[in-house]
Order: structure tokens, then C-alpha cells, then sequence
């Protein structure tokens, strides 16, 4: 644990509250059905969208069970329990349920998708609307929950709490987790006191295939060879994002907004303003983002190409292990 944290009164309170759900002062709650928590401990990007997708998208395919995914919904215009689908339809727009949220419903539309700041409040309209399974994005923090498999996604070395770091918590937090994820596909770990008895999975993004915004067209990856493309994100590691595409052989101009950022009919102009002087060929941007940016795109009249890259999690180490232990709680 970095020095500064043993004087840090955030840590110190974080490091308390953390005591007192575990020693049973503060109440956990469970709904009844297997709870699969997907979280960090720091701030940004680490990789728990894709985990919370690849994870819903095993459980309904391997187990045919009903899943609910159940997220905070992060710069949404509304707040309280939303329903965003009935794992039927989409109920609510992107400025409703927040960019993650939309996601989760587009690429899981037999998924439902809930948005709701109280977990366990969200958890319980989740089992009454029939879901077998929770998987909870972004969860490690939220205690009042109780969940039956506790995964904590990690990508690099531990940093101080907050305010003087990214970090949300102390680093010995990490012993809460069954399962310790490495996303960034590197084979060590400085997350500070991890204990040895989890199962330590390695993972890295791989890009794995590009279509057009509106889902229909899909494009060969190699088509972005040689290619000059604009590279637009609001997320929050978008070097990850803009390494997939220079791999690819793609000769790339980044446009990042700043995370979660917000698209209007005035920056969708500027991203063409841009794409044009710099000469690029093609606009490329995350899925993420194509969820909050198609509606603008679709009244702009451009002749520039605008694709969405889509991405997938390899693993390199303990996959075996990994699905094991998720077929042990259902």
C-alpha cells in the first residue's frame, strides 16, 4: 500500500467501511439468485464492460439462464430504479440510461438491463422480473449487496486513494475478490496485498471485427490497413482503443472527448471538421460511443465512412479456471 494512504482519511474510511460490512455492523443483503459482481479499485478503464458482456453472453448461452445486468447508469439524465430492457425490448434512450447501460442492451438484447444507484433495490426488481442470474457491473465498492462470485479487474500498478491517486480504495481491498483479473495482458501485478488463493486470470483486448454504425455492414479488419483514420472515443483508457487500430496497420489521428463525454449536432460537426483537414479516410469509434453518437451522425450528410470497432477478451491464462468457478454458483 503507497505510504501516503496510511494518512489518508478517505483510505482510512474506505478501509473502515469496508471492516464493518465484513464483520457483519453494517448489513449485506441477497436477493436469492447468484449474484456475479464485475468491478476495480481504481478509476477509468479497466476492461469491465467487456467482462460484464462476455460473462451475461456465457451464462445465456452455456446455461440458458435469464440474466439481468444491473449497473449504476453513469451520467444518466434520470436516477432511481430504470428498467432499460425486458430482455424483449429496449425501454429507455441513451441520455435515459447512460452510454454502458445502452450497450449492454444493444449487444444483449435477450438481457435485462437495469439502471439503479441502490444495488440491492435493482436486484430485487431484477428476480421479480424473472432473471436467474445478476451480473453487476461495476460492483466491487458496493457492499450492501452480496454477491456469490466477486471479481476484481486490475490493468496495472496499484496507486494511491483518492484525492492523491486513482484508486478508490486501499489495495489490500483486492482480498475480497475470488477472482483477480490482469486485462492488459501482462503477466505481472503490483496490486499490493492480493492473496495467493484466487484464481488469476490474464486477458488482453482483441479486436474482433468493424461495422457500420448502424449494425448492418460488417468490414474486414484488414480493410484497415494502410488506411489514415479518425479515432473517436469518450472512454476512459482510449489508448487501448487506439492500439487495437494501429495494429491493425491503421495510420490513426485520435480523437478523444474526455470520458463519457456527451455528442451534440456541433461536435459531430468539429469530429467532421477534423476527420476532413486531416485527411482521413474514415471515421472508427467504440461501440460505447456509437450508442450516444448514432443519432447525430445519422442527420449530418457526409461521404466519410463511419465504423464501429468491435472488441472481445482473450485470454492467456486460467480460462479453464475462470468458467469453473462461474459454473459452481449456478
Amino acid at each position: 500500500m503507497p505510504i501516503i494512504d496510511y494518512i489518508n482519511p478517505y483510505a482510512y474510511l474506505m478501509c473502515t467501511r469496508r471492516s464493518l460490512y465484513e464483520r457483519g455492523w453494517l448489513r449485506s443483503y441477497h436477493p436469492g439468485i447468484p449474484v456475479i459482481s464485475v468491478g476495480n479499485l481504481t478509476m477509468g478503464g479497466t476492461g469491465k464492460s467487456p467482462m460484464v458482456l462476455l460473462i451475461a453472453n456465457y451464462i445465456i448461452q452455456k446455461h440458458s439462464k435469464r440474466v439481468a445486468i444491473i449497473s449504476r447508469g453513469y451520467k444518466r439524465r434520470t436516477s432511481g430504479f430504470l428498467l432499460v430492457n425486458n430482455g424483449k425490448e429496449i425501454l429507455a434512450s441513451v441520455e435515459e440510461s447512460g452510454d454502458e447501460a445502452r450497450m449492454f442492451a444493444e449487444l444483449l438484447p435477450n438481457a435485462i438491463v437495469i439502471v439503479d444507484e441502490d444495488r440491492y433495490n435493482g436486484a430485487e426488481k431484477a428476480k421479480e422480473l424473472g432473471a436467474d442470474v445478476i451480473v453487476l457491473d461495476d460492483g466491487f465498492q458496493h457492499l450492501r449487496l452480496k454477491r456469490d462470485l466477486n471479481i476484481l479487474i486490475v490493468d496495472g500498478a496499484s496507486s494511491p486513494v483518492l484525492p492523491f491517486g486513482r484508486s478508490r480504495e486501499p489495495a489490500k481491498a483486492a482480498r475480497a475478490a475470488h477472482i483477480i483479473v490482469r486485462s492488459d495482458g501482462k503477466d505481472t501485478s503490483d496490486t499490493g496485498d492480493i492473496v495467493s488463493n484466487t484464481i488469476n486470470p490474464i486477458l488482453r483486448s482483441k479486436a474482433s471485427s468493424l461495422m457500420s454504425l448502424d449494425g448492418v455492414v460488417s468490414v474486414l479488419l484488414t480493410d484497415l490497413q494502410g488506411k489514415r483514420i479518425l479515432a473517436l472515443s469518450s472512454i476512459a483508457n482510449p489508448e487501448r482503443f487506439t492500439n487495437m487500430l494501429r495494429k491493425l496497420g491503421a495510420d490513426v489521428i485520435e480523437k478523444n472527448l474526455g470520458d463519457h463525454a456527451e455528442y451534440s449536432d456541433g461536435i459531430i460537426q468539429n469530429v467532421f471538421n477534423d476527420a476532413k483537414i486531416s485527411g482521413a479516410e474514415m471515421i472508427v469509434t467504440t461501440m460505447k460511443d456509437a450508442v450516444k453518437s448514432r443519432q447525430y451522425f445519422e442527420k449530418a450528410t457526409t461521404v466519410i465512412p463511419i465504423y464501429i470497432l468491435i472488441h472481445s477478451l482473450e485470454f492467456l491464462r486460467c480460462e479453464d479456471g475462470f468458467y469453473k468457478s462461474i459454473d459452481s454458483i449456478l
